[in-house]
């Protein structure tokens, strides 16, 4: 199962979207703005300080846009 972490205004996290949308890629989004679990996850589970964040299978496989982080 593909994650995305992302956080309101955030134009690196809009670009995320967009790239997995033209991959045709399905992904369950998590709102680090508005949900708290989420940030905690983030944050704890798996090490970042920035967004968008892309977990696979339960391994981070990038943070930041294109890894950028």
């Amino acid at each position: 199962m593909l994650e995305l972490y992302i956080k309101d205004g955030c134009p690196h996290c809009q670009k995320q979207i967009e790239q997995l949308k033209l991959e045709g890629r399905a992904y369950q989004l998590h709102n680090v703005s508005s949900d708290r679990a989420a940030l905690r996850a983030v944050k704890e589970k798996h090490g970042a300080s920035m967004v968008p964040v892309l977990v696979e299978n339960g391994k981070v496989k990038s943070i930041g846009y294109k890894g950028a982080g």
